[in-house]
């Protein structure tokens, strides 16, 4: 092969490798990893904090949550989020109590919104609302629309905690399938530091 040919062969695997790993080193930047716990309440009381009222109708058996994030624009966020619990028999759905456990899933997918932040002492803090839709499953599949509000206090450079919680409203609202309120808090790992990219609300 010419010799000018093959150094124009090897500019242009350069150029291309170097292009590429940039779109890679993007999107790794861009994302974000969660990991928490989540509580469920389905008893039907239509009240937001019954969590801290009424605990013995919360569901928390088995209670993951995985999330991945992705950063848009300085304060816009896309999310997937994936988590598993179950209520056990004689905690109340809609009130009636269960005459046998059932296992709850669910797969999210949505937007986060910054809508404040401060800074308490030296940790930055941030307020966000998140709104999306999704799938869960107590005793059949079903869909929801979500909407929500949470918190993240800054750890580190990369880490932080994360505290949310939403309002799910089943398109087929039905027994044991119906509205209900889950909240988590979890740990949420950068893959960038804080202000390498501006990355709000996290």
């Amino acid at each position: 092969m010419p010799t000018k040919k093959t150094i124009l062969l090897v500019i242009l695997i350069v150029l291309f490798h170097k292009a590429n790993s940039q779109r890679k080193s993007k999107f790794l930047n861009n994302l974000s990893i969660e990991f928490g716990v989540n509580w469920v309440d389905n008893s039907g009381n239509e009240d937001p904090l019954t969590i801290f009222k009424d605990y013995s109708d919360i569901a928390f058996n088995l209670p993951i949550k995985i999330e991945l994030d992705y950063f848009v624009s300085d304060s816009f966020e896309l999310y997937l989020a994936g988590t598993t619990n179950k209520f056990l028999e004689n905690q109340r759905i809609d009130n009636r109590y269960l005459n046998r456990s059932y296992r709850y899933l669910s797969v999210d997918l949505g937007a986060k919104y910054t809508i404040f932040e401060i800074d308490v002492f030296t940790r930055s803090v941030f307020g966000f609302a998140h709104a999306g839709a999704g799938v869960f499953r107590v005793e059949s599949l079903g869909a929801s629309a979500n909407i929500g509000l949470g918190g993240v206090i800054e750890l580190s450079e990369n880490i932080d905690f994360v505290i949310s919680s939403v309002a799910k409203f089943a398109i087929e609202n039905e027994y044991i399938n119906s509205n209900h309120f889950q909240y988590s808090i979890g740990l949420k790992y950068r893959f960038s530091a804080r202000g390498n990219n501006c990355y709000c609300p996290y």
